[in-house]
């Protein structure tokens, strides 16, 4: 691997980690940072936030219904072309409502990344995808959204 293809893998790298960890400190305002000024932000069941106000939102909404989450990222891939790249990650999340309910979903971000001059690296599309989750005395399986047909 050629010296810069090592520093953007690293450095995309970098920025799916510091999206987990905003989240896990609910850091709304960090996670949006990550994001260029038109970067949409995709998750199941509620519309798509594009652009920094609301990706700030969505998230601000999304921890206020859990006192407690831990999300973790797993493995992944990246690809660089030039200027944009692609990547997958598999994450994992815990958490408990207010109640004291509790959940744990596996699911997959897909990205779509540019670099821009003054930040480095940011998400332009991040979109989420739920492969398990288990709460409330249910639990269900959903197909990885970029499943191979047989």
């Amino acid at each position: 691997m050629a010296p810069d293809d090592l520093r953007n893998q690293l450095e995309i790298r970098d920025l799916a980690a510091r999206f987990t960890d905003a989240v896990n400190r609910r850091a709304p305002k960090e996670v949006a940072a990550l994001f260029t000024e038109d970067g949409a932000w995709h998750v199941p069941g509620v519309p798509p936030a594009v652009g920094h106000e609301a990706v700030t939102g969505l998230l601000a909404g999304l921890l206020r219904n859990f006192s407690r989450l831990v999300q973790l990222t797993h493995s992944g891939h990246v690809d660089v072309a030039g200027e944009t790249a692609t990547a997958t990650w598999y994450i994992s999340e815990k958490g408990a409502d207010s109640a004291g309910d509790t959940f744990e979903f596996t699911g997959v971000y897909v990205d779509r990344l540019v670099r821009t001059e003054q930040d480095g690296w940011r998400f332009a599309e991040r979109s989420f995808g739920f492969l398990h989750r288990k709460g409330a005395g249910k639990e269900r399986w959903y197909p990885h959204p970029n499943a191979v047909a047989d």
